[in-house]
């Protein structure tokens, strides 16, 4: 807070002060020795003449009158408080930034190799969403729902097992669906392994629309394809791969048009 008339800055708990909030400096039991209740805001603590503190021979509140008697303030009984944000350790701004928040507030840690296949410009949220499920292993596949003591198997070929990398595209059903879906955009021929197509989509050399492209056909195949097991299981009728493959193909479609006429006027297809 950046104090001014101190009409709305809490004198205890708002941080004012270089050294943070004043109650923890403290502890509650300095609300009493220094005669200033805990909801008491800056200007019934100062006035013209100064800070109105009652007198104590407490050295720990000592120390403190000392730390807010020496502190400078552009005291101003014209303008009002003005609540500010943090940009970074040592400075504060007084616009507030979600992004920068955000980056103070996450659990930093080194990128991963695969974010570029998932986090990306003229991506679909939820289609990225779970996809990063999947990389992460996280979907509730059957290999997942047995620790629950679930079980389940595939649904589209009947394997006991069904795990994360049987459905991406190990499985008859999707790997015909992949093949189907992705064509030469790979540059080889489609691989059913998982972890050999996404180390593929992260090492080969990718033109940059060739890149937009087959990223946003990995990402709708593999969320069509969590979509098409979990209607089976809730009992909706199912759909061959033939025609899931021509949703999937004007799902991309549409999004690539939309993005032409409406992100990226340099993209076209």
């Amino acid at each position: 807070m950046e104090v001014h008339n101190g009409q709305n800055v809490r004198f205890w708990t708002d941080i004012w002060h270089p050294q943070g909030r004043l109650i923890e400096i403290a502890g509650e039991i300095g609300t009493l020795k220094l005669g200033v209740t805990r909801t008491a805001l800056i200007c019934d603590v100062r006035n013209e003449t100064g800070w109105a503190f009652r007198r104590c021979r407490d050295g720990q509140m000592r120390e403190l009158i000392n730390l807010v008697e020496t502190h400078r303030m552009e005291e101003n009984t014209h303008l009002q408080d003005v609540v500010l944000w943090r940009k970074n350790e040592t400075e504060f701004c007084k616009h507030f930034s979600t992004a920068k928040t955000w980056h103070r507030i996450r659990t930093h840690g080194p990128s991963k190799e695969w974010s570029k296949v998932i986090w990306f410009m003229f991506g679909v949220p939820r289609f990225a969403f779970i996809t990063w499920l999947a990389i992460r292993n996280m979907l509730s596949t059957g290999e997942r729902m047995r620790s629950w003591g679930q079980v389940q198997g595939c649904i589209f070929c009947g394997e006991p097992n069904e795990t994360r990398d049987h459905l991406f595209f190990a499985c008859p059903y999707t790997y015909t669906l992949w093949i189907e879906v992705v064509g030469t955009l790979l540059g080889r021929p489609p691989d059913p392994d998982w972890k050999n197509t996404l180390q593929h989509l992260i090492t080969h050399g990718f033109g940059e629309l060739e890149y937009i492209l087959v990223r946003l056909v990995f990402q709708t195949t593999v969320y069509m394809i969590w979509r098409e097991r979990n209607d089976r299981r809730h009992l909706k009728k199912p759909r061959q791969s033939n025609l899931l493959a021509k949703i999937i193909d004007k799902t991309v479609k549409n999004r690539i048009t939309t993005t032409v006429y409406t992100k990226k006027p340099r993209l076209r297809v």
